[in-house]
């Protein structure tokens, strides 16, 4: 059987992706960082705290606005980015019982489509938490993906998607080593993938740190940018990919990207492409 090596959309090896929780004040100006450099990001967003009201201190000790957005007034703020479910209120989800956390991903997933007008795919936990009852929750109502606030610290794709432990927090001290470290990786398909929340840069006085790290990333022509669901989706579409009869074939609807024997090749959406000696 003929070898061969995946690769992201464009031919790149690697892939970034972020996820952002919340849908605070600063997300604003996280979007701004991300659409200077052509990034997209996911946002995670709970529409029950829609609005509402939340100051934290910075590392001053001052008092900083980090409220929730009114979510109708900032529809087009998101519209270059994939939004997520974060559940309706942002519960502990393991303090609930089975019903309440169906209710608590239903409600909150209708809400979320309902106003930006488009599917909801995946989710992030609320403060990392669930539990068996959760993973009976999300397979019934077909959650594609859910991300846990684990950091992996590598850049393998999930075991399992409804458990997607991140690679690291943009807080983490070793955020540069590891952003190196994904530069260097000979890994098929490696995947950076960066989370947080924007009000932690406020906190932090260091948006500058996320312009730094996206136009380093930007800077690297190996690298491709996907938010969170076009990762699940690309990924499930490349290992659909298989070579019979001296050609690649892709059953999947989007196009594949292989390297083979040093060469590119584009395998089309519903396509096969002829490779092998007759």
């Amino acid at each position: 059987m003929l070898n061969f090596t995946l690769l992201y959309p464009g031919f790149k090896s690697k892939c970034v992706t972020f996820s952002y929780d919340d849908g605070v004040i600063e997300d604003q100006k996280l979007i701004e960082i991300f659409n200077k450099y052509h990034m997209k990001g996911t946002f995670n967003l709970n529409y029950g705290h829609s609005g509402d009201p939340k100051i934290r201190l910075d590392k001053d000790g001052k008092e900083i606005d980090c409220g929730h957005l009114i979510l109708e007034d900032y529809v087009s703020l998101y519209q270059n980015h994939e939004i997520a479910n974060h559940t309706y209120n942002h519960p502990h989800l393991e303090d609930i019982s089975y019903e309440e956390q169906f209710e608590e991903y239903k409600r909150g997933k209708e809400a979320l489509e309902k106003v930006f007008g488009r599917k909801v795919y995946g989710a992030a936990y609320p403060y990392g938490s669930y539990n068996a009852d959760t993973m009976r929750v999300q397979k019934e109502q077909d959650v594609e993906y859910d991300r846990t606030v684990r950091s992996s610290y590598d850049f393998t794709l999930p075991y399992d998607w409804l458990l997607w432990n991140p690679t690291i927090h943009h807080r983490d001290p070793q955020i540069w080593e590891y952003i190196n470290k994904f530069y260097q990786s000979k890994q098929e398909l490696a995947l950076l993938y960066i989370w947080g929340h924007a009000y932690e840069f406020a906190i932090d006085h260091n948006f500058a740190l996320m312009d730094d790290i996206c136009k380093d990333l930007s800077e690297h022509d190996d690298v491709c940018n996907m938010t969170n669901h076009e990762v699940y989706e690309y990924v499930h579409a490349a290992a659909r990919v298989y070579h019979r009869f001296e050609a690649f074939h892709n059953p999947s609807d989007l196009d594949v990207y292989l390297k083979v024997d040093g060469k590119n090749i584009l395998v089309p959406a519903r396509g096969e492409v002829p490779y092998g000696s007759k």
